[in-house]
């Protein structure tokens, strides 16, 4: 179950860089040649360029958690036993991931809702219409972050279980130190 889980989490996001990075690549190389060359503005450009950014940000969250390559704050953490970065990753999900993810979610939800349901569009004359869409990318990257949660905590969990209080735990992303 969580090999599938996984490989959702990661396929959304390779999906998401293969489609939109090159997408937001050229709206913006456009846009820039556009106003800079022929004084040239395009508000649903600009506001394309935005929305591309934020889909590819948001979708990819559970894969960049997946292939622990995001940010941390813990500068100790080098020094620490793979087992104390196991216990600090699943006390981490509990803490501020599963609230973060469910509040996404939530917040994301009751976000595009109320924007699908006054059809929002863009204060801007030229603006886009149809806001909810964008809106409602972010508690489909809640729910792809809360997942990659829960694959990494099992991935940690398994881990602590696999091996006594002294032995060394093999390195929770193997193909990483390759």
């Amino acid at each position: 179950m969580f090999d599938r889980m996984e490989a959702f989490v990661r396929g959304i996001g390779k999906v998401a860089c293969f489609v939109l990075l090159p997408a937001q690549v050229a709206i913006t190389t456009f846009y820039v040649l556009a106003r800079k060359l022929y004084n040239f503005q395009l508000t649903p450009l600009q506001e394309l360029e935005w929305h591309c950014f934020f889909a590819l940000v948001v979708l990819t969250f559970g894969m960049t958690l997946l292939a622990d390559r995001h940010v941390r704050i813990d500068v100790a953490r080098e020094h620490f036993s793979e087992r104390t970065r196991a216990i600090i990753e699943i006390a981490g999900f509990f803490l501020a991931l599963l609230p973060f993810s469910l509040a996404m979610v939530y917040f994301g939800a009751d976000l595009a809702l109320k924007s699908f349901l006054t059809n929002e569009k863009s204060p801007a004359a030229l603006g886009l219409p149809y806001r909810w869409i964008i809106k409602s990318l972010l508690p489909l990257g809640g729910v792809l972050l809360l997942a990659a949660g829960v694959v990494v905590t099992a991935r940690n969990w398994r881990s602590l279980k696999r091996r006594p209080t002294g032995s060394a735990v093999p390195p929770l992303h193997p193909e990483l130190t390759e």
